[in-house]
């Protein structure tokens, strides 16, 4: 039984060979024998907690945003459209007459089109005509009259009314902070627990949608002969406060 011979070192392998190696040669093979070596050093393993932190703080809103529209119906087309136009016309200026700038009005392109009976064969009833007008309004004091005007002033379809904050940063900032701090305070409170010591913060990220607010929403919708019950047994309709949230994902490092 022969014995093991012992390894070829990769000079010897040159010289085996009858030539030796060259500069960039020799450089190839350390580089080759070294690297283990240093992907060992590199990628150290971190000791790390990672938490979450959230916040909600609430505020009152200060603007509305109005959706209505104007709906109209007669046996000829264009006195159809003629009527429509008259009651956006009218609404328009009830919007203008309480404040609200051109800025913050904004109107959809007119619909007509025909009205058909639900018999087996349909017969021609008329032609509609549609409108939608969205209304910013920025002073809520004025929100009751306002509604009130414009279904006073042909208005006959409300499709929602959204209440909310005009410029959230302030609010959404300070409930980052204190989702910050509550994370903080959670994950001090585990290591502690664990008999360690919380050090600097390694990761630090900000979940969820970029929506820093929720909007208090009211929807519903009121066709010609609903309104005037409305309009004779209005009530207020409050606004409520606004929700604005934070969540936050940190992960420390651990002494």
């Amino acid at each position: 039984m022969r014995p093991s011979a012992d390894p070829i070192e990769p000079l010897e392998v040159f010289q085996m060979r009858g030539r030796l190696p060259s500069s960039a040669a020799i450089a190839t093979l350390l580089l080759f024998v070294a690297l283990p070596a240093s992907g060992q050093v590199t990628c150290p393993n971190q000791r790390l907690i990672t938490v979450t932190g959230t916040a909600e703080i609430r505020v009152a809103p200060d603007e509305a945003v109005l959706i209505v529209g104007v709906d109209s119906h007669d046996r000829e087309l264009a006195a159809a459209k003629m009527q429509n136009d008259a009651r956006v016309k009218k609404a328009l200026a009830v919007a203008h007459d309480a404040g609200i700038g051109e800025k913050d009005i904004q109107t959809s392109a007119l619909t007509l089109g025909p009205n058909y009976s639900e018999e087996r064969i349909p017969k021609l009833l008329g032609y509609d005509a549609s409108q939608t007008i969205t209304l910013t309004l920025k002073d809520l004091a004025k929100y009751e009259a306002l509604m009130t005007n414009l279904l006073q002033a042909g208005v006959n379809r409300v499709e929602g009314v959204q209440f909310r904050v005009s410029e959230p940063r302030k609010s959404k900032d300070e409930a980052r902070s204190q989702a910050i701090r509550a994370a903080r305070e959670k994950a001090a409170a585990m290591a502690s627990e664990l008999g360690q010591a919380l050090g600097k913060p390694w990761e630090i990220a900000e979940l969820g949608p970029e929506e820093p607010y929720a909007i208090n929403t009211v929807q519903f919708s009121a066709s010609l002969r609903e309104r005037n019950a409305f309009m004779g047994e209005q009530t207020p309709l409050a606004s409520g406060q606004v929700s604005i949230r934070a969540l936050v994902r940190i992960s420390f490092q651990l002494e």
